[in-house]
């Protein structure tokens, strides 16, 4: 299983970089690296925006980091760049602002591709991260010229239970705050 780590938005409604704000006495991503690393190696971390401030946040970890020059197309087009560049493996997508997402929401969204193609974590029927693939969605995802969700609809999804980790971003500055004041 590779993992997508996707690292590359504005974050236009916090204001400022959100996956460099302080949690836990380091850089937000890191919280999120750091479970990503403990279920697999193969993390590939996609940049955009301030990738020089992101690459030097993840740069003592094992993982690959590749530049969406195409990031301010939105979540999408970096998305698609971290698909582009998987081997021939299963693959995982999360955003890097899910700082409490947890080896276990892994481990149980895997789980799901037992018996469909693609698994997605939830919490409390909200979808969440991550989202899996079995390895033949690559090419299929590449080619679709819809939203995400459209294609997540279209195909054998299959909806996991997981902890509130898998949902709780950190996309404005009330939800930092809630973060910091609940987590931290």
């Amino acid at each position: 299983m590779t993992v997508i780590l996707l690292a590359a938005g504005l974050s236009e409604r916090m204001g400022k970089n959100k996956l460099l704000l302080p949690f836990r006495g380091k850089p937000l991503i890191l919280s999120s690296l750091e479970a990503v690393l403990s279920y697999t190696e193969n993390v590939i971390v996609v940049t955009g925006h301030e990738r020089n401030l992101i690459e030097e946040a993840v740069e003592s970890y094992n993982v690959r980091t590749l530049y969406a020059e195409n990031y301010m197309e939105g979540q999408k087009a970096s998305t698609m760049r971290g698909v582009a560049a998987i081997d021939n493996t299963s693959f995982a997508i999360i955003p890097g602002d899910l700082p409490l997402i947890a080896k276990e929401d892994f481990l149980e969204t895997e789980k799901g591709l037992e018996n469909h193609s693609i698994s997605r974590a939830s919490y409390s029927g909200v979808p969440g991260h991550p989202v899996m693939f079995r390895k033949e969605h690559k090419e299929r995802l590449l080619r679709f010229d819809g939203s995400m969700k459209e294609y997540l609809a279209q195909n054998d999804t299959i909806m996991c239970k997981t902890s509130i980790g898998s949902i709780f971003d950190t996309d404005t500055p009330d939800r930092y705050k809630a973060l910091i004041e609940q987590f931290d």
